[in-house]
């Protein structure tokens, strides 16, 4: 071998441990707070500086960021809460529960301005559609329907039915065209958000288990679902083709999040352990075992704060103190 080969190899190595190390990303964790049982949802504002949680104790929590303050605590459901969603402008929340009723919140208030009304069974997922100053939020029910409600009026506008099984959670694509469900029927449907239209679009086969929850990246190209293999798949969209599946838990998937980079995946899981994926590579570029079962969890848009909600009833945060380049990450759109 020349001394020219033998250096070139070097600097190839070198290159590829350069890289591999530049992908790291390291977090510290700090608790915000807790809820009095397990915290069942969590939901980052569009602006990155609120963050609200849901939990089984009934209540809903909402929490300053970055700084993990906890601001206010909303009251009404009668049951456990399972889900909550901002409207697209922030001053707004929507929540779910087993009460069977959906719930409109004034964020800066804490009021209670709507209770929607129409489900037969526990109400599992709700999601406000991105849509600037749209109205319009989208639910999903044990009783296997999805409906569309308007908000404002606090009316229901349409029923969507399909799966055979009950439905799990649901999710808007950004662009405002499509809403995706997905079910213990291990299927994923895809509707189109045109009011006129009830028949679904696609359905998405390929999980071999109940499918927990499904989320579009922010460019609207690409769908994420997770299941209760803890088995995560990514679409492109809209042509509803797999490109990816990842063994990711060795527990059930309930929760995914996007960084807005639309190439960074969060996941977490009853196995305890947090996760960062590269989704056009697979790779995953941080696990962090956090000691007790993740239900939920969201992200800021950088992926620079995780925040999770823990089967103890904590809500904690992930804060990023490396960023891929290996200088400290800024947070931020």
């Amino acid at each position: 071998m020349t001394r020219q080969m033998l250096a070139c190899m070097i600097v190839v190595v070198a290159l590829g441990f350069t890289s591999a190390f530049a992908q790291q990303r390291t977090y510290t964790s700090k608790t915000m707070g807790k809820h009095s049982d397990e915290v069942l949802g969590v939901f980052v504002n569009d602006a990155n500086t609120m963050v609200a949680t849901c939990s089984l104790d009934e209540t809903i929590k909402l929490w300053s960021l970055p700084d993990g303050k906890e601001l206010k605590t909303l009251t009404g459901h009668v049951a456990q809460v399972n889900n909550i969603s901002f409207s697209g402008d922030d001053k707004l929340l929507a929540s779910a529960s087993n009460d069977r009723t959906i719930r409109v919140w004034d964020v800066n208030t804490g009021s209670q301005l709507q209770v929607l009304r129409g489900h037969t069974a526990e109400v599992i997922g709700v999601y406000y559609s991105p849509v600037d100053n749209s109205d319009i939020i989208a639910s999903t029910s044990f009783d296997k329907t999805i409906k569309l409600w308007d908000a404002k009026l606090g009316i229901e506008l349409k029923t969507l039915r399909g799966h055979t099984m009950q439905t799990n959670n649901i999710a808007y694509s950004y662009d405002g065209r499509f809403i995706a469900s997905c079910s213990d029927d291990r299927t994923i449907m895809i509707w189109s958000t045109d009011l006129a239209k009830k028949d679904a679009i696609m359905t998405l086969l390929g999980h071999a288990a109940p499918v927990l929850t499904v989320l579009y990246s922010f460019d609207s190209k690409y769908l994420a679902s997770a299941d209760q293999d803890g088995v995560i798949k990514i679409w492109a969209m809209p042509s509803g083709e797999l490109v990816r599946s990842i063994n990711a838990h060795t527990d059930l998937v309930q929760d995914v999040a996007w960084a807005e980079d639309n190439r960074k995946l969060v996941s977490g899981s009853p196995d305890k352990t947090v996760k960062l994926w590269d989704v056009e590579t697979g790779q995953n570029h941080m696990t962090t075992n956090v000691g007790v079962e993740v239900w939920s969890l969201d992200v800021t848009s950088n992926a620079g704060i995780i925040v999770i909600g823990c089967a103890d009833g904590s809500v904690r945060m992930l804060i990023e103190t490396r960023s891929e380049t290996g200088r400290p990450n800024s947070r931020g759109k």
